[in-house]
């Protein structure tokens, strides 16, 4: 594999502009095509074979037209004064029908009547208003124009609020823009890691078309598939990241052969040699992790493995032959000034018939002079890092799944003030309606009636509406007193399956969101283990045979569980106990979603396995050069410390620029995976991996081989002499 990938970059690097060109005119027209047409995202959640999921395509064939299921926002007005202030309600009413083209209800028509529908507050403090269609549709202007039609209320002194999904289109709008944040801070590591403008250009430059890559393909697949916006900033984060790294870890190597006197194509075709298969191999293990996501049985979660996967695979493609190209056509510029100065004085001594000096590399000599100090007390540094791993791991013994809702949202978001006004003026169950249903009719509508009177006597519902038949299917929706996210609303849900419905004459199911959110806990806590296990086979297997080893792959899962568990940890601390959350935007804790820690594990695990990946292939070079353990072990840090590290730096800040988005949720996976890759490249490989390394010895590159025996026919396994 190593000389394919070698030629590859060889070729490449010989038609270096045809190998660039090829690839803007690929990827440009791939995303432009995809903008065009545009994204179909939705963030629509199905938990296949569930009571919700029954419920759901029940109602989907109750014969609803087109408008009965079109997307709509609520709108919350309030205020004290909200019914002597008529004429600016009227006038609100008026500016949305004039952007809609629709009729829209005015609860103050007939106060008794709204009342009794929820549309006006028991204190006449607080309406809403509806606006039907979907603001990705309809369009920025759109969103804009409803937005701008509410001023005369604002104006007015009135609370204002606006509902998902038009909210949600319009919070993220003031947003920061975290992907051009993630760039600018990597693009300012890199400048000062490596000395050269082109040199820092260079890897953002391919993780961007990676991306691009990766991000037209998702966009275009969404026109078949449910794939949501969360899948998408995911994987550009994911691909950032690892398209960054993996340029910059063939950058490194490109730039050591350049010093050593090849020139650019050979030093292209030296770096496939020697990097190229790890990058391969590193972002084919990512791949596999995350589409490991599959094993939830949800389609929603699915796609966000299926989405990392295939901007990593291009990030991958892009590294294999992209990468060559430009690093060749940069040439001898890679090097910092001073490098250059250093090795055209070789060349020139070379050329003279002189012995050439070596060029000196301040970088790699710090990291030749830490190394051996960091394998010369393994017992202590082990013990050192197990130490800090347990400390940060404590919290993830205490980790809940919950349920986030929009009362998680950023605070004076649209979402946010929507939910906390719908709690304060109708109650908190208001946000966590649940929606029964069942096939029937008029027939039936007794056996409802009576379910619905034991419903309503419980003391965990608020409110009972009266059951309604259409088209063969009939619905009763029933109130908490509890909101979406509270341990009350589940147990309600529970008890309601579990015990109200099955003693009744009606075989309903049990939809909404809150149920949704429910079966899809059950399902991620019913393939968790699952996932876990074949993530950590199927890596283990890939390691084994790509570093002939079999405790390697054994100490990399361990490294990479030990990881991912103070990452879990961290989130916890932060998220969950609520420890500094006001510096990501947040006012409190906030619940940490099922899903999750099911994705930062498989992403995780992948991203972890990167940095073993390139440790050990230094390492194995070393070891197959000398068969010295300690002295691979020290010379694999000395030669992959320096860009282990530059490339942590980058990765953190590309992760961290993602808390500055407007999704709570973001803002996990941003502090979970930078959280991650901080311990993994410090702790872990510093620490763990070095004492580890260092006390196994011989051991860690045992691998069980096959010798031909005569007259026997066959590979026989014989020990080692």
């Amino acid at each position: 594999m190593k000389h394919f990938v070698s030629s590859l970059a060889r070729m490449c690097a010989r038609h270096r502009w045809l190998t660039i060109a090829a690839w803007v005119v690929a990827v440009g027209a791939l995303f432009t095509t995809a903008y065009i047409v545009g994204p179909a995202l939705q963030d629509d959640l199905e938990v296949t074979g569930s009571d919700s999921q029954i419920a759901a395509d029940l109602l989907e064939g109750d014969g609803g037209t087109d408008e009965d299921t079109a997307p709509t926002s609520r709108i919350v007005l309030a205020g004290a004064d909200l019914r002597a202030q008529a004429d600016v309600v009227d006038g609100v009413v008026e500016g949305l029908e004039a952007v809609t083209g629709e009729t829209i209800g005015n609860p103050l028509d007939d106060p008794a009547a709204a009342t009794r529908a929820g549309t006006l507050a028991e204190g006449g403090d607080a309406l809403v208003l509806t606006v039907s269609g979907d603001p990705k549709e309809e369009g920025r202007a759109w969103q804009e124009d409803i937005d701008t039609a509410l001023d005369p209320a604002r104006d007015a002194g009135l609370e204002v609020a606006i509902s998902a999904p038009l909210g949600t289109q319009l919070d993220r709008a003031g947003g920061v823009n975290s992907e051009l944040v993630g760039v600018v801070a990597a693009l300012i590591v890199l400048f000062f890691a490596l000395g050269s403008a082109l040199a820092a250009l260079a890897p953002v430059a391919t993780g961007i078309i990676a991306v691009a890559g990766g991000v037209g393909s998702v966009w275009l697949l969404s026109h078949g598939f449910t794939i949501s916006e969360s899948a998408v900033t995911l994987a550009i984060m994911i691909g950032l990241g690892v398209g960054i790294d993996y340029t910059l870890f063939l950058l490194s190597r490109f730039r050591s052969a350049l010093s050593e006197g090849e020139d650019p194509v050979e030093a292209a075709a030296t770096t496939g040699h020697t990097a190229g298969e790890a990058a391969m191999m590193a972002g084919i293990t990512v791949a596999i992790c995350a589409l490991g996501l599959v094993i939830s049985g949800v389609e929603f979660v699915a796609w966000l493995g299926y989405a990392t996967a295939m901007v990593v695979l291009v990030a991958v493609a892009a590294t294999l032959t992209l990468t060559p190209a430009v690093l060749a056509a940069i040439g001898h510029r890679a090097l910092a000034r001073r490098e250059r100065r250093g090795t055209r004085a070789a060349r020139s001594t070379d050329a003279e018939g002189a012995e050439p000096s070596a060029t000196p590399q301040a970088r790699r000599g710090a990291w030749e002079r830490l190394a051996p100090r960091l394998t010369r007390h393994p017992v202590i540094a082990g013990l050192s890092a197990v130490i800090v791993l347990v400390v940060l791991s404590l919290p993830t013994l205490s980790l809940q799944f919950g349920q986030s809702s929009a009362g998680d949202a950023l605070p004076g978001s649209n979402q946010r003030e929507s939910f906390d006004l719908t709690a304060q003026y109708w109650g908190a169950g208001e946000n966590a309606p649940l929606l029964l249903v069942a096939e029937g009719g008029e027939a039936q509508l007794p056996d409802w009636q009576r379910l619905a009177a034991d419903v309503a006597a419980r003391e965990d519902v608020a409110a009972v509406s009266p059951p309604v038949p259409r088209d063969g299917v009939v619905t009763m929706q029933v109130t908490p007193t509890t909101g979406p996210s509270e341990e009350e609303t589940a147990a309600l849900v529970a008890a309601l399956r579990t015990e109200v419905i099955p003693t009744s004459a009606v075989d309903a199911h049990i939809g909404g969101a809150v149920a949704t959110r429910i079966d899809l806990s059950d399902r991620i806590s019913e393939r968790l283990p699952w996932l876990i296990g074949i993530v950590i086979a199927a890596s283990m297997v890939l390691v084994a045979f790509t570093f002939r080893s079999i405790l390697l792959p054994i100490k990399a899962a361990l490294c990479n569980l030990l990881s991912i568990a103070a990452a879990f940890g961290v989130l916890v601390w932060v998220f969950q106990e609520g420890h500094g959350v006001e510096l990501l935007g947040l006012d409190g804790p906030m619940p940490i979603d099922p899903y999750v820690p099911m994705m930062l594990f498989a992403v995780l695990f992948g991203l972890s396995m990167d940095y073993e990946v390139f440790l050990l292939t230094s390492m194995r070079q070393a070891w197959l050069r000398d068969r010295d353990a300690r002295a691979a072990t020290t010379r694999g840090l000395a030669e992959t410390g320096g860009v282990i590290s530059a490339a942590a730096i980058i990765m953190i800040a590309v992760f961290v620029s993602f808390t500055f988005d407007t999704n709570p949720v973001i803002k996990v996976f941003g502090v979970g995976l930078a959280a991650a890759v901080l311990v993994d490249a410090t702790v872990i490989r510093l620490l763990f991996v070095p004492a580890v390394m260092t006390l196994l010895g011989r051991a860690a590159w045992w691998w069980p081989r096959g010798r031909r025996v005569p007259g026997d026919g066959y590979r026989r396994r014989l020990p080692r002499p």
